[in-house]
């Protein structure tokens, strides 16, 4: 019987609402380093996406020039004929 006393003196009102609060911060906590990682990432794969992006426009810059070579090599090779 007292054990059932003890227990209805821990089991008010205040220390419910802090044990939920308590509950809630720790998801809060949870959820933030979820949603930091996440993030982080987010953050990384668009970093790689820009750098792609350059390597492309680079490598578009390169072929151009390559193809301009090449006909101008093949036009060579046809006024010589």
């Amino acid at each position: 019987m007292k054990n059932i006393l003890k227990l209805q003196n821990y089991l008010n009102f205040q220390n419910l609402t802090f044990f939920g609060l308590v509950i809630l911060a720790y998801q809060n906590y949870e959820t933030r380093n979820k949603l930091n990682e996440m993030n982080s990432t987010f953050e990384y794969a668009l970093f790689e996406l820009e750098e792609i992006k350059k390597e492309a426009t680079e490598a578009n810059k390169y072929a151009k020039s390559a193809n301009t070579m090449a006909f101008s090599i093949f036009s060579e090779i046809e006024n010589e004929k």
